[in-house]
């Protein structure tokens, strides 16, 4: 409100034509859209310049931080908190803050900090830091053009690719690519059905290997009467 009493008369409905003209819809078709349940409470302490004691999901374990907000992000659906512990900046996703006590005591906010430029920083770092697994595939045609739409960001497929040896006789080609964890892994990779094979680590081979027989025990028999 303060901002656009201090517009000028000519520029004071710019927000309202803006917004009649432009929707920022950032989820993908098929995320899920409810924001995460901390989401409220990190945005009236942002907001507020509160200080902010976290429980914070990492991996199996869970870890406590203080720290003060300094901004949300949202980046393709998911909210990130960016904030500040003595004179280093970290990022936390939002969904996996597992509780959040916002302090009596507020914080000297740095007027110089520009969020969007730390983020476009960081966020390239951020990311191969949450990619801490190592998973190797061996793909072929197919698998390789699916696969560019399944992995966390543009350099994991293309730093991959680069990396990998001469394809096989089949045109296969041997990746090893960086995840978050060998779940999403499962989760990612499991789209591409027989497109992908596996190769370790040897939990997610055997993983891969259990989903195929449950696959094709349900294409053993003809579909049930009255199913066809």
């Amino acid at each position: 409100l303060k901002v656009l009493a201090a517009l000028p008369p000519s520029l004071r409905d710019a927000p309202a034509r803006t917004g009649q003209r432009f929707h920022l819809d950032v989820p993908g078709w098929f995320r899920e859209t409810a924001p995460p349940p901390a989401l409220a409470e990190l945005a009236r302490a942002v907001w507020r310049d509160r200080m902010v004691e976290l429980r914070y999901r990492r991996g199996d374990r869970e870890v406590t931080r203080t720290l003060a907000p300094y901004g949300l992000v949202l980046k393709n659906g998911v909210w990130y908190l960016v904030g500040r512990i003595g004179d280093a900046w970290r990022t936390y996703r939002v969904d996996r803050v597992v509780d959040v006590e916002v302090g009596a005591a507020g914080f000297d906010r740095d007027e110089g900090f520009d969020l969007g430029a730390y983020w476009r920083e960081q966020a390239g770092a951020f990311l191969r830091e949450l990619l801490r697994e190592r998973v190797t595939v061996r793909l072929g045609p197919a698998g390789l053009r699916t696969l560019r739409h399944l992995v966390d960001a543009p350099f994991v497929y293309t730093e991959a690719v680069d990396a990998a040896g001469p394809p096989d006789e089949q045109g296969r080609l041997v990746l090893r690519l960086p995840v978050e964890s060998i779940d999403v892994a499962y989760n990612q990779l499991l789209a591409l059905g027989p497109e992908v094979e596996v190769l370790a680590p040897p939990r997610l081979r055997a993983r891969f290997a259990e989903a195929a027989r449950r696959a094709a025990a349900l294409y053993t028999d003809p579909p049930p009467d009255g199913q066809r």
